[in-house]
C-alpha cells in the first residue's frame, strides 16, 4: 500500500468525524460508495441519501452536540489493492443541554474500503460497535 492511500484512507475517517459533529449530512454520505452501508446505533443504512438523513436528524436534536475522535488505524489489504478493511477506535464525547450530561463512548470502528478507477477511496460498509459507555450520562459540573 502506497503511502498515499494510506494518507487518504486517514482524511477519510477524519472527514467522517469532521462532517458528522458539524451534521454535514450530503457531505459526510459522499464518502460512501452510492449503496455504501452504515451500521450505527442499532440501525442499518442503505446508501447515501439514508446515511445523509440519519447524519441531519442526528444533529437536529436539540441541545445534542458531539466530537469525534478516532486512532489505532489499522489496514488489512485483500488481494484487489483497490479494497482493504480496516478497524480503528473511536471515542464519541455526546454532551445534552439543557439537562448538562455528558457521554463517552468508546467504539470500534470496522470499515470495509473501496478505491475507484480515478483513485478515489470510499466506505463500502462501516460497522461502529459500541464496546464502553463512559459517565452513564451524570451531570456536568458547572462550579470551579
Amino acid at each position: 500500500m502506497e503511502h498515499d492511500d494510506i494518507h487518504a484512507i486517514e482524511r477519510l475517517l477524519s472527514d467522517f468525524a469532521w462532517y458528522a459533529d458539524r451534521g454535514e449530512g450530503d457531505s459526510l454520505a459522499a464518502l460512501f460508495s452510492p449503496r455504501g452501508v452504515l451500521h450505527v446505533g442499532g440501525q442499518e443504512l442503505i446508501g447515501r441519501d439514508a446515511i445523509a438523513r440519519d447524519c441531519e436528524r442526528r444533529h437536529a436534536e436539540y441541545g445534542r452536540k458531539t466530537r469525534h475522535i478516532w486512532s489505532n488505524l489499522r489496514i488489512e489489504e485483500e488481494d484487489d489493492a483497490t479494497l482493504v478493511q480496516t478497524t480503528a477506535i473511536q471515542v464519541t464525547v455526546e454532551q445534552r443541554l439543557p439537562e448538562g450530561t455528558v457521554q463517552t463512548r468508546i467504539n470500534d470502528l470496522f470499515d470495509t474500503l473501496r478505491r475507484n478507477d480515478a483513485g478515489v477511496w470510499f466506505i463500502e460498509r462501516r460497522v461502529i460497535k459500541r464496546e464502553l459507555a463512559l459517565n452513564g450520562g451524570a451531570p456536568i459540573s458547572t462550579g470551579s
